[in-house]
């Protein structure tokens, strides 16, 4: 498991910007305006996303789209596991870019994965989405990394009232082609309420 709340910091290599929609992307290439979409929740953050390490190999296109792609999977995790339309209930969608085995301990852990536990939220909006990334790769190939991401949030409480949340620690990923899926997880949640709690797949071990 990891050590405490902050995250390890390093020297950046290259840095995209992805708003919390389906691909919200702002890449070395330049700036993409968000598609509208009706679940994004005003006020929220965009998601910056850095490569760090493992992409010194990488010519500038392909870092820029690989942090892209990976951009694309923590957005999509981000929308649907803590923004969107409240209050809800639904929340196991959030886990549909991790793989069987890691979309399985996440159900067990959606308390401390979503904003399931907030029961009571009418809105929640992201105040901090950052997640700086470790590629592995054999030559110019990116088989996969590890986003290191601090996820901060603010939800609006049905008196009115708001509670902070956070996610901070490690999504580990797995490239097939261009495609990239969540295949494990070692976080710290905290809730604004009680002592956080650290959760981790069995792939994290």
């Amino acid at each position: 498991m990891m050590s405490g709340m902050g995250l390890r910091r390093l020297r950046a290599a290259g840095t995209a910007v992805v708003a919390s929609a389906v691909l919200l992307a702002a890449a070395c290439t330049g700036d993409v305006d968000p598609p509208d979409d009706p679940g994004q929740t005003p006020g929220s953050v965009a998601l910056r996303v850095q490569a760090v390490t493992g992409a010194e190999r990488l010519d500038e296109r392909t870092r820029a789209e690989v942090e892209g792609e990976v951009g694309e999977v923590l957005s999509a995790y981000v929308l649907e596991a803590f923004l969107g339309t409240f209050p809800r209930e639904e929340f196991v969608q959030s886990f549909e870019s991790f793989t069987g085995d890691a979309a399985r301990y996440a159900a067990r852990d959606i308390d401390r994965l979503t904003a399931a536990s907030v029961v009571d939220a009418t809105a929640v909006r992201a105040t901090e989405l950052d997640a700086r990334l470790s590629f592995l790769t054999a030559g110019r190939t990116v088989h996969g990394g590890t986003a290191h991401v601090h996820l901060a949030f603010e939800a609006t409480l049905a008196d009115g009232s708001t509670q902070a949340l956070a996610l901070d620690g490690r999504i580990m990923l797995v490239a097939e082609g261009r495609r990239w899926s969540v295949y494990g997880y070692d976080v710290r949640f905290d809730d604004g309420v009680s002592e956080p709690v650290e959760v981790e797949s069995e792939e994290a071990s």
